[in-house]
């Protein structure tokens, strides 16, 4: 179990945060999200662009995520996201906000957020793509997408690993739908990588048709 040790300026910081969450409530944008299917037990409908902007007038700070995560809503779970320390983050806190995250809007913004900058996501991406965890997966695949974009700071030699680690099985549509995005975003960087990610789907295509759809964004983005 992770240990806090308490400190009053943080404590000060976090009811400051809450109060100000609390003033972003939006009855619209809660409507929405259960619209789209976002149920979650405790949520006020903040935009991610307000939380963001919120988040970009602290310090990141660990204790302070651990304090927002812990509040359980969906908005400071989300500003837990953009203001852990990502090399203060350990195993154990890795899965329980994996055990804890109920919502693929909620994977989505931890895994852009705080995930990918993990010292160790180049190892962590291949366990989480071969872990049979749904959350885990789709976790894995946002991320190698998310690093592909970085072109001066991918370690492209490590992305063929990825290509041949994911899932074949892609009934679940948030799934296919963030892997249609992240193949695409891996295809832009070099014509190695884009001619064994479409000898991959060109072959799983013969056997789901699910694949199909995938292999018609891959011809769009080729040809961007």
């Amino acid at each position: 179990m992770e240990f806090f040790i308490d400190n009053t300026e943080t404590e000060a910081i976090f009811q400051d945060i809450f109060k100000k969450v609390q003033v972003l409530r939006n009855g619209e944008t809660h409507h929405e999200m259960k619209k789209f299917g976002l149920h979650y037990e405790k949520a006020l409908g903040a935009t991610i662009v307000n939380l963001r902007e919120l988040a970009s007038e602290y310090s990141k700070n660990h204790l302070l995520a651990h304090k927002l995560w812990t509040k359980e809503f969906r908005e400071t779970r989300i500003l837990a996201s953009l203001l852990d320390e990502a090399d203060q983050v350990k195993e154990e806190q890795i899965d329980r906000w994996f055990d804890e995250m109920d919502s693929n809007e909620l994977i989505e913004q931890v895994s852009m957020n705080l995930f990918m900058n993990l010292p160790k996501v180049y190892e962590l991406i291949p366990e989480w793509l071969q872990s049979g965890n749904y959350r885990r997966v789709v976790c894995a695949i946002i991320i190698a997408g998310r690093l592909a974009m970085k072109k001066d700071e991918v370690k492209a030699d490590e992305l063929p690993q990825f290509i041949e680690m994911i899932p074949t099985n892609i009934d679940e549509f948030y799934l296919r739908n963030q892997l249609k995005r992240s193949l695409g975003k891996m295809v832009r960087l070099n014509k190695e990588i884009a001619d064994m990610i479409c000898e991959k789907v060109h072959q799983l295509r013969a056997k789901d048709e699910n694949w199909q759809e995938v292999w018609d964004d891959l011809q769009y983005e080729l040809e961007l």
